[in-house]
């Protein structure tokens, strides 16, 4: 699809995130990118001012550093003197953006003329002529960082929507002022590795050479090369392999090609040496980004650090990737041509920032992309279906999804804790490659998982169950159903229903594994309106005198009932399926009708029974009837 034909709303959306990415990855001054927010808020949302106030180094205050369409005046009035305290001593002087900053959520103010609890706003209001607010607090990875607020002039209820999209952008400011921070501390190791290179040996030609790579590395950046692109530059500059890890130990991006030599193993970095170091490195709270030299500990016995006949390929690099005090990952060179110099390890660190701020990105956008997702399958999934399918069908392009294309709907649900650090729709989607990446998120207290039919999403599923359960561990049980195919954007409700229901009748009974009903036929209406009790009597009421027959005497009736059904009622078919003579299936055929009182020649009978075992599979086997994934 074109760009031309994303909807309005949407493309101004993702226009703005990407006008606000470029002028962070330009280092665009702090002031002008929050400017830029200010005013996409204003364009985007419908306010007529907006500002982004931070909290001063003492943390007492809040004041102005962007806005739109406020007059000198009354950033004068706002920031001159205790304007906004964050903490006033009382109701007169309190604000909502001081409130919004103290309690760390969205405060909304519909008439500021009723707001009886701002005292402040009695002075503030009338100076800009405004009526109504929005106040959203900033949230950096560590702590909060200030509010950013939009004005009408009119009285007006926000809705939904609305709040949405100023936290969207409020979280843009935080990104914007998180990679500020990130570029100051890159400052000041290039400051540091300036005054280091006056030191050594070499001089100019050293000087000169880090120089080159502090030249390259921010015009990769400007050229927004991605985290694959850093990654081999730095692989180049320094001769060696280069690896980027996330904090579960995925490798993220890693070079050269050709030679490439990976990281120490698990069992080697719990050796001594080297779980000292990373140890060492982890625990350091003065200097974050310094890069730690790991021996790596041949299986003939240990090599101390420093020890004679060390070579080179014996020993890695390590540097961390912290954002907001926490490690997010942790970048790795191995196999160097020679022992490091200082300021080739000062080069790893300024890599080291820089992979920061990508992955800072490439989060925010995660964050956005599951947002709009959620979005999408709250309308796609509606009761009674979506009211404008084209709608939704160029909103899910926009994602990169053609809702057009049958997909498998299929749903994911946890018995038990989930650990915070797990992101679900991030998980599935990242478990579902190197198949299409699927349209996932949460609806109704659970995560759908939308699945295109081409190539056959089994695989699929049964990576994603195995991801979930590693991530989760013994904390939660997964229980994954994949349901019918919709083949039409109004057939999503409808097959969400159904996969719903198998899901509630497997959780009531025994939760865990894989149950597949993507072929019930009319089995299906059962499972979208029955209750999983009213399910397991129908289908004990049914199968009652057959079940107690069989586990007294034997005789797979059974199976033999499931198989004849599903033949199309044919006793040849069976008998050749089960490898029996005829005569045997219609034995127990007959045995069957004498069991229930009733004739198999009635088709309601057959349908009902068919019913009955379907539940039955669902209940007490790993996968359901027509199973394609397995454990």
């Amino acid at each position: 699809m074109s760009v031309s034909e994303v909807p309005a709303s949407l493309r101004s959306w993702m226009s703005a995130v990407s006008e606000i990415a470029r002028a962070v990855n330009a280092a665009e001054p702090l002031e002008a990118v929050l400017t830029r927010v200010a005013r996409h808020a204003c364009r985007l949302i419908g306010f007529e001012f907006c500002t982004v106030m931070l909290a001063d180094a003492q943390r007492t205050h809040l004041r102005p550093a962007g806005w739109c369409g406020l007059s000198p005046d009354y950033v004068a009035l706002v920031t001159d003197g205790d304007a906004l305290l964050i903490d006033p001593p009382g109701p007169q002087l309190d604000t909502p953006a001081a409130r919004a900053f103290r309690e760390g959520r969205t405060i909304a103010v519909a008439d500021v003329r009723s707001a009886r609890r701002y005292g402040l706003l009695r002075q503030l209001a009338p100076a800009q002529g405004y009526r109504a607010l929005l106040a959203v607090p900033l949230r950096a990875p560590d702590d909060l960082a200030g509010v950013i607020v939009a004005y009408s002039v009119a009285a007006r209820q926000f809705a939904g929507p609305e709040l949405e999209l100023a936290e969207l952008l409020a979280g843009q400011a935080a990104l914007a002022l998180e990679t500020a921070r990130l570029r100051t501390a890159q400052q000041e190791v290039i400051g540091e590795l300036s005054r280091a290179n006056t030191a050594l040996r070499r001089g100019r030609a050293v000087l000169e050479w880090a120089e080159q790579q502090h030249h390259r590395l921010m015009q990769l950046v400007l050229d927004e090369v991605g985290l694959a692109g850093l990654v081999t530059a730095l692989a180049e500059t320094l001769g060696a392999s280069v690896t980027v890890e996330d904090a579960d130990g995925r490798v993220l991006a890693s070079a050269p090609e050709q030679g490439y030599r990976p990281p120490p193993d698990a069992a080697a970095r719990r050796r001594g040496p080297a779980r000292a170091a990373l140890a060492a490195q982890e625990s350091a709270t003065d200097r974050r980004y310094e890069v730690a030299t790991v021996p790596v500990v041949p299986a003939g016995g240990p090599v101390l650090p420093g020890a004679p006949g060390v070579a080179a390929a014996q020993v890695a690099w390590a540097a961390p990737v912290v954002l907001g005090g926490e490690l997010v990952a942790r970048l790795w060179v191995t196999a160097p041509p020679a022992a490091p110099e200082p300021v080739q390890l000062r080069v790893v660190e300024r890599f080291a920032l820089v992979v920061a701020l990508e992955l800072l990105q490439q989060r925010h956008l995660v964050d956005v992309h599951g947002r709009l997702s959620g979005d999408l399958l709250a309308d796609l999934l509606r009761p009674g279906g979506p009211t404008h399918p084209q709608v939704l069908l160029d909103r899910a392009a926009a994602l990169g999804q053609d809702l057009s294309r049958p997909h498998l709907v299929a749903v994911l649900a946890l018995d038990g804790p989930v650990p915070p650090s797990v992101r679900l729709p991030e998980l599935v989607r990242a478990a579902a490659e190197p198949g299409p990446r699927p349209l996932a998120g949460p609806y109704d207290g659970l995560q759908v998982v939308l699945l295109p039919v081409e190539p056959d999403p089994g695989g699929a599923l049964r990576r994603i169950l195995t991801q979930v359960e590693h991530a989760i561990g013994a904390a939660a049980t997964p229980t994954l159903v994949a349901g019918p195919v919709a083949r039409a954007v109004p057939d999503y409700a409808t097959a969400f229903r159904v996969a719903r229901g198998a899901l509630a009748l497997r959780r009531a009974s025994r939760a865990g594994g894989v149950v597949d009903v993507r072929e019930l036929g009319l089995s299906a209406l059962l499972l979208e309106t029955g209750t999983p009790e009213a399910l397991r009597r129908f289908a004990r009421g049914r199968l009652r005198p057959v079940a107690a027959y069989e586990a007294q005497r034997g005789g797979d009736l059974l199976a033999t009932l499931r198989t004849w059904l599903s033949t199309g009622c044919s006793t040849a078919a069976t008998a050749a399926a089960l490898v029996v003579h005829p005569n045997t299936v219609s034995y127990r055929l007959g045995r069957i009708e004498q069991l229930i009182g009733r004739s198999l020649r009635d088709i309601g009978v057959r349908l009902e029974l068919q019913l009955a075992l379907t539940i039955r599979d669902i209940v007490r086997s790993d996968t359901g009837p027509g199973a394609r994934t397995g454990r």
